[in-house]
Parts: C-alpha cells; sequence; structure tokens
C-alpha cells in the first residue's frame, strides 16, 4: 500500500493551522499517539494508517476511507463516523462513547473489547461474509445503552457484548455468534434469536 505524500509533522502542522484534512490522501501515515480531537477528516482516505491510541474526540470522520486501520485504544468519544468506511480496521479497546455510525461499513472490524456504550450505531454493515474475508467482532465489547437499528448481524461475534439496555430496533439476530442471555437486558429485539 502507498503512503502519504504528507509527513506525521506536516499533517498536524495543517490542522493546527486549519482544523481540517477533508478528502486529504493520509493513507498507510502513522499518527500513532496524537491528538486529532475536533478536527475534520471527513472523506480523508486513511485507509492502513496508524491510529492507534489517538485520542478523536469529536473528530468528523464523515465518508473517510479507514479500510484496515489500526484504531486500537483511540478515543473516539463522540466522533462523527456515518458512512465511513473500516471494513476490517483494528479497533480493538477503543473508546466509541456515544459516536455516530450509521451508514458505516464496519466488515471484518475488530471491537474486541471496546467501549461503544451509548453509540448510535443506526444501521452498520457487519454481517459476514464480507469483502474482508473475515467475521466482525464485537467480542467483549460494551454496547450497552448503545441504539441499533436494521443491522444484519448474520456470523458477526457477539459473545461475552454487553447489551444492557442496548436498544435493538429490527436488528436482524439471527446467525449472530452469541450466547443467548445476553439479550435478557437488551431493551427490545424485533427478531428472536
Amino acid at each position: 500500500m502507498a503512503e502519504s505524500i504528507l509527513s506525521k509533522e506536516q499533517v498536524l502542522a495543517r490542522l493546527a493551522e486549519t482544523s481540517t484534512l477533508a478528502g486529504e490522501d493520509l493513507k498507510g501515515l502513522d499518527l500513532s499517539g496524537s491528538d486529532l480531537s475536533g478536527y475534520d477528516l471527513s472523506r480523508a482516505d486513511l485507509s492502513g494508517a496508524n491510529l492507534s491510541n489517538c485520542r478523536m474526540v469529536e473528530t468528523r470522520l464523515h465518508e473517510a476511507n479507514l479500510r484496515g486501520a489500526n484504531l486500537s485504544g483511540a478515543d473516539l468519544t463522540k466522533a462523527y463516523l456515518v458512512a465511513s468506511d473500516m471494513l476490517g480496521a483494528n479497533l480493538k479497546g477503543a473508546t466509541m462513547v456515544f459516536a455516530f455510525l450509521s451508514g458505516a461499513n464496519v466488515g471484518g472490524a475488530d471491537f474486541e473489547g471496546a467501549d461503544l456504550s451509548t453509540a448510535r450505531l443506526g444501521v452498520v454493515e457487519a454481517s459476514f461474509p464480507n469483502e474482508s474475508g473475515r467475521a466482525t467482532s464485537f467480542r467483549n465489547a460494551n454496547l450497552s445503552n448503545a441504539v441499533v437499528n436494521a443491522t444484519d448481524f448474520r456470523g458477526v461475534d457477539l459473545r461475552g457484548a454487553n447489551l444492557s439496555g442496548t436498544y435493538l430496533y429490527e436488528a436482524k439476530i439471527r446467525g449472530a455468534i452469541v450466547d443467548k442471555a445476553q439479550f435478557d437486558g437488551a431493551i427490545t429485539m424485533a427478531e428472536t434469536y
């Protein structure tokens, strides 16, 4: 994969000056540990980028390409990820409290141990098979009080996920990898397991 033509230092300097890199080619860039909070990275190509342990509170990533990106340990609290492409991304241990993900492609993404409490998932593409060739994993993730609309969870690993107070509206659960008892605390479930 080709790397960005901008260096980490150039990216951070431009963000400090303009607060936006919307639509920029940042693929493969190592921005690990950076504070990108509040910046506009909408439609940016961050495929294969290393964003591990980044602080991205209220960062706008609308329609961003995050395919194969490493977002492990990142703080994406209140991040706007609507219609972003996170196919095969690593989000292990990420904090995504009250993040907005509706319309995002999360196929093959790994959310193991991530905190998605109160997140607004809406309708995301998560089912398996998908283009990444891997199942999406929410294993041991915190989805408490999250809002999920008509998402297809077929083939998605939800084992150990906290679904307490999770609002599942017309979610398709049949075929998910899950313990049936996990749904006992969910607010609603339109489809029986």
